[in-house]
């Protein structure tokens, strides 16, 4: 196979996730080495060190050109395409290319994506990090995108996702408060328990609120998994008005989260009470609440009619919150008789902007509402947390354009004008 470059997508795809630091530091206190810079490691980094944003981005330079020699050597083998290639100098670029080698080895492409987001690629000292959960997450779409590679549909969409409270540290029903492994509470893609039936709350912003409070729960390390003392989430969510990224360390199960983060929805009508929702009593609650309850099969087996904010539940069993609308969610909506506007989508849905259009090209250094509505678009995408529409489009916000542009199929050049924004709204349009 010829030798290949990485291309600019690869390249925010990395920067977005090292971000860039010109003061030494350690990612991980026990780490034996300093970093700096573009994730620079290693033994010439000094504690107390400081560099300039030229030094960092030179150093950034010749890392990368090693690491893309490492990942040219490794893959020989294997027939990449570009997006393949980007993932895997990613990857690379974060483990170590000794941990580049066991992956690739021996394997197949959809081996490589199979295995890419194993538990032993998302640790840092011994501990799971969602940062690395995300980047690994992150790196297997762009592996199968544009080819059939972990997609036996051969299609190209990134995976539906749900979020909920799977299991304790120990893997079993109860264990210490907080999320110990990063896995107790927790987002991944969807999956069919099966499910025994989908509730939908009729109002398009209730939903948004409620998949927005899941995913504060899965990312908040502070939230574990605990049957004995699963009301301790409801607990400490009231004394912070039910916002649960700032929720201190308790526990709950899958049924208390949901409780919670309807609650933190705001649906009308909707309590904890005494000892919150329970799998076996959900369907009554939330009939009763005005949830359109769906039990037809088709809607349930397959990520294509997520909704989300939608509960899918297994009475009994488990339940989960949809994070991201399928390719067919309307057809969910409309089976359960909520109207959709098709024409006005963007503007009367949980898809619409808070934010005034830009009308001029935004890009690294612009300020002010046309920013935040660019990254309000990268925080839908998945590409930047909510706390970084900050209305300043800085390194992580560019990064994160470039991403976007390249998933989109438009040239990466970290500027955001008429043909980006409009891809960016057909995008979270049809999301």
């Amino acid at each position: 196979m010829a030798t290949m470059k990485i291309s600019d997508q690869g390249i925010a795809l990395i920067k977005s996730f090292e971000g860039c630091k010109l003061v030494a530091y350690k990612a991980v206190s026990t780490e034996k080495y300093y970093t700096i810079g573009w994730g620079h490691y290693g033994s010439d980094v000094k504690a107390g060190q400081t560099i300039s944003q030229s030094d960092a981005d030179a150093l950034f330079l010749t890392d990368l050109q090693q690491f893309v020699k490492y990942t040219n050597t490794y893959t020989a083998s294997l027939e990449l395409n570009q997006n393949q290639f980007d993932a895997l100098v990613s990857f690379c670029y974060n483990c170590g290319p000794g941990t580049l080698k066991k992956l690739v080895s021996g394997r197949s492409l959809k081996e490589i994506a199979e295995h890419i987001t194993d538990q032993d690629y998302t640790k840092s000292g011994g501990k799971v990090l969602k940062g690395l959960e995300r980047r690994r997450q992150q790196e297997k779409e762009l592996l199968c995108k544009g080819s059939n590679v972990g997609n036996q549909n051969g299609g190209n969409n990134m995976s539906v996702r749900i979020g909920h409270a799977s299991i304790s540290e120990q893997g079993t029903v109860n264990g210490t408060k907080g999320d110990q492994t990063g896995k107790e509470v927790c987002i991944r893609t969807w999956y069919s328990k099966p499910w025994d039936y989908v509730a939908v709350h009729p109002d398009a912003a209730v939903r948004e609120k409620h998949a927005k409070a899941v995913e504060d729960a899965c990312a908040n390390e502070n939230i574990g998994y605990g049957q004995g003392d699963r009301n301790t989430l409801n607990t400490l969510a009231k004394t912070v008005n039910y916002v649960l990224a700032k929720v201190g360390k308790c526990n709950c199960d899958c049924s208390s989260l949901q409780n919670v983060a309807a609650v933190a929805s705001g649906a009308p009508g909707v309590t904890y009470g005494s000892n919150g929702w329970t799998t076996a009593t959900m369907k009554t609650a939330l009939q009763k609440l005005g949830y359109k309850i769906i039990t037809d099969a088709t809607y349930l087996k397959t990520e294509a009619y997520c909704v989300r904010g939608a509960i899918y539940v297994k009475a009994s069993s488990h339940t989960v919150c949809g994070l991201d609308n399928g390719a067919s969610y309307k057809k969910t909506l409309e089976k359960a008789g909520i109207t959709v506007n098709m024409s006005n989508t963007l503007n009367n849905n949980i898809n619409a902007n808070p934010y005034t259009e830009p009308t001029v090209n935004v890009k690294r250094g612009t300020t002010g509402g046309g920013a935040k509505w660019v990254q309000w678009c990268l925080w839908r995408f998945g590409l930047l947390e909510q706390s970084g529409i900050d209305g300043v489009i800085g390194i992580k916000s560019e990064a994160a354009i470039k991403i976007a542009q390249g998933r989109l199929g438009l040239v990466v050049d970290g500027i955001v004008g008429k043909n980006t924004r409009e891809k960016f709204k057909i995008a979270i349009e049809t999301s």
